[in-house]
């Protein structure tokens, strides 16, 4: 029967949104509870499958995706967002995304650009964000964010605007990442900071 209603959840999207999605070789699978609040020139871009609400069991909040006016999200791989995910790309923001999760309770806030690679496990409470969003001093530092390949990120980590993470990086949990991390680095702390080189990592 569960599967029967994520099917129909399924179809029901692509039948009301059919105008904001393409699909290329991809589709959009629902998992549990969602609300898609899109712009009529908003386009999802699907390569792969995207999962909205996994791993929901009836009662977890819904997932949550808002995109305002010539946005865009680029599906490049199996992507999935687990219920509870908040995610907003504001006008003419992309986010774009591969091969990887992220798990409950995320927000994401895309002003520009963000990218998150393949085989990335992102845990929950997460929070990226590509703006300060408020202006100090005549700056309010909207910049590219970007996750590369094989990146493991810690339960509630921020990551703010103009960061990217190296390939095969693990940030510990409750990390606020305000400047790039090497690849194969484990870093932690607020800010963070390198704790370790040469680390390999694995699920």
């Amino acid at each position: 029967m569960k599967k029967i209603i994520a099917l129909i959840k399924t179809i029901i999207v692509h039948t009301i949104y059919h105008k904001n999605i393409k699909k290329n070789k991809g589709f959009i699978k629902i998992d549990g509870k969602y609300k898609l609040n899109l712009s009529k020139s908003s386009k999802i871009i699907l390569d792969s499958k995207l999962t909205l609400g996994k791993n929901s069991l009836g009662n977890n909040s819904q997932t949550t995706i808002r995109m305002d006016k010539n946005s865009i999200l680029k599906v490049n791989g199996n992507f999935s967002f687990y219920y509870g995910d908040d995610i907003i790309l504001f006008e003419g923001a992309t986010l774009s995304v591969g091969s990887s999760f992220i798990n409950s309770g995320a927000k994401i806030r895309c002003h520009k650009s963000i990218t998150i690679g393949d085989g990335c496990a992102i845990s929950h409470d997460f929070t990226v964000m590509d703006s300060d969003v408020h202006y100090l001093n005549g700056d309010n530092h909207t910049k590219p964010v970007i996750i590369k390949d094989h990146v493991w990120i810690g339960t509630r980590v921020t990551i703010l605007s103009g960061v990217t993470v190296g390939e095969g990086a693990v940030i510990a949990a409750g990390s606020v990442v305000t400047k790039d991390v090497p690849e194969h680095t484990l870093v932690g702390g607020n800010p963070a900071k390198v704790i370790k080189e040469n680390v390999n990592w694995k699920e």
